[in-house]
């Protein structure tokens, strides 16, 4: 069981290696004739990040021994997988989609703001969806 967990612990490393970079390195928020230049990512990337973290947490390591999945761990391999591709995407769409420039005066760096919104709710999608299938297809073969 201990092993297992290394695949969680990854991904909870990949998952915020991505909220590093992407507050690091994303496309600011600018307006005004003076430009205000905000770092939009970093303000709210972390928040997505530790979202992202406790949906995968809650799906995996702290499922209630009530709970279908409770105990489920082979799928975990599976979770490291989809969970950081998730991100890593997320992370590529941050950064190479062009910002919004609705006048000369405002540029909105609009994936920037939504990938990690999207990234987070999938992450909870994604883990739930495969925690349940496989304890569903191990309950179907009489396991």
């Amino acid at each position: 069981m201990r092993d297992k967990n290394i695949w969680i612990f990854a991904t909870i490393a990949v998952i915020w290696l991505v909220v590093l970079f992407t507050s690091l390195r994303s496309p600011d928020l600018m307006f005004g004739t003076e430009p205000v230049v905000i770092k939009i990512a970093a303000i709210a990337n972390w928040f997505w990040g530790l979202l992202g973290t406790v949906f995968l947490l809650r799906s995996t390591i702290f499922r209630r021994p009530d709970e279908v999945g409770w105990g489920e761990t082979a799928s975990w391999p599976w979770v490291a997988g989809s969970v950081s591709g998730i991100w890593v995407i997320a992370a590529l769409v941050s950064l190479a989609v062009p910002d919004v420039v609705v006048s000369e005066d405002i540029v909105i760096p609009v994936a920037a703001i939504v990938a990690p919104v999207v990234a987070a709710g999938l992450t909870l999608y994604v883990t739930e969806f495969l925690v349940t299938g496989f304890a569903a297809r191990q309950n179907a073969a009489g396991i």
